[in-house]
């Protein structure tokens, strides 16, 4: 599809001290690496948002571009947003190390269906934002809306017509302790 594929790893790692997310290893390889791997048949074009590593990043063949730091999720997005070359974007996070090989088109396909700007996944008990697929014309928005000193990325989205993508979570190592458990479990 044409579209654009964003990854959102421009975080502090707290809960991994400081580490970036998307180099800690997971099965062997970094969780950027799986990620990576799930985006580049779905995508026209792979970008990420990193404050750190952005060469490593770019060995990846992806294009690295700077978030506003303390801007949290949304700060991230809104950069891919304004660099994206194509009408929509996908956007995940950098440690969702098992993406489904059809999520763009699911996306895609709630999209259409919907006629919504923004569509998130939700996995019936709550809204996961960083799973997004939204139109680039919503740069401006973004970048307005985190100049008002709001950082909240579900608060924005449901600013915008949006509708949600209904599915299982992927799966996302925000902690150490997901992190291994997910390595004991998985191998």
């Amino acid at each position: 599809m044409a579209i654009s594929a964003g990854i959102l790893a421009g975080g502090e790692g707290r809960r991994h001290g400081g580490a970036d997310k998307g180099w800690l290893p997971f099965n062997g390889r970094p969780l950027i690496e799986h990620v990576v791997d799930a985006l580049r048949p779905q995508a026209s074009e792979l970008l990420v948002s990193a404050n750190r590593n952005a060469d490593r990043y770019a060995d990846l063949g992806l294009r690295v571009v700077r978030d506003v730091h303390g801007g949290g999720p949304l700060a991230g997005l809104c950069r891919l947003l304004i660099v994206a070359r194509y009408p929509w974007l996908l956007c995940v996070p950098c440690d969702a190390p098992q993406l489904a090989p059809d999520l763009a088109a699911r996306f895609s396909a709630a999209a259409a269906s919907s006629g919504a700007d923004i569509v998130v996944l939700h996995d019936g008990e709550r809204a996961h934002p960083t799973f997004c697929y939204l139109r680039v014309t919503l740069a401006g928005s973004a970048a307005n809306y985190l100049a008002s000193g709001d950082s909240s990325l579900l608060r924005w989205q449901q600013q915008h017509t949006m509708s949600w993508l209904r599915d299982a979570a992927p799966l996302n190592l925000n902690t150490p302790d997901e992190l291994q458990a997910a390595e004991m479990t998985l191998c």
